[in-house]
């Protein structure tokens, strides 16, 4: 039978209406219930202090994935290094869940870190703890690259991409 239910500029199947569940088979086939990536390219990393940027969670559900990429490379140092986080700050602004794992391999120390490549990806370590990976629809997340030292130069172009599990 043909679309009849005009919604916007495409039609809707009758078989779709309100309440309509989907099998798992058809959600295994249709890209609408797959993950969802959300990516933002924040300032210029400075070579001291915080560099925040912030991105809203587009669904509620679990962030099953953060990479870091930049056009600058930054090379390992115990002394001069940056530390990622990423930290969830709830509809109101006030939450303090930590997305990231608190430990050096998310930083680019020599000990337990690693150096920026210029332009490759980098998969940052998630938080062990399942409970803070948890995210509401409209959550704001802030993902800090905090300078300890003086770093050797800055990054730039830095991008951050956020991979979502929907509930």
């Amino acid at each position: 039978m043909a679309n009849t239910k005009p919604i916007g500029v495409a039609f809707a199947d009758p078989v779709l209406e309100s309440g309509t569940e989907f099998t798992d088979a058809a959600k295994a086939e249709n890209d609408l219930f797959s993950d969802c990536v959300a990516q933002h390219q924040g300032a210029t990393i400075t070579t001291t202090g915080n560099s925040d940027t912030y991105i809203i969670a587009p669904v509620s559900g679990v962030v099953s994935g953060i990479i870091f990429s930049s056009t600058a490379a930054l090379a390992a140092s115990d002394t001069n290094y940056i530390t990622f986080s990423v930290t969830n700050l709830g509809q109101a602004g006030a939450g303090s869940a930590a997305l990231l794992a608190a430990t050096a391999v998310n930083t680019t120390q020599v000990t337990g870190g690693s150096a920026l490549s210029a332009d490759t990806r980098r998969n940052l370590t998630l938080n062990g703890t399942a409970a803070n990976l948890v995210v509401v629809k409209g959550d704001r997340l802030r993902m800090r690259a905090a300078a300890t030292g003086t770093l050797a130069n800055t990054v730039t172009f830095p991008v951050y991409a956020l991979t979502f599990t929907p509930a």
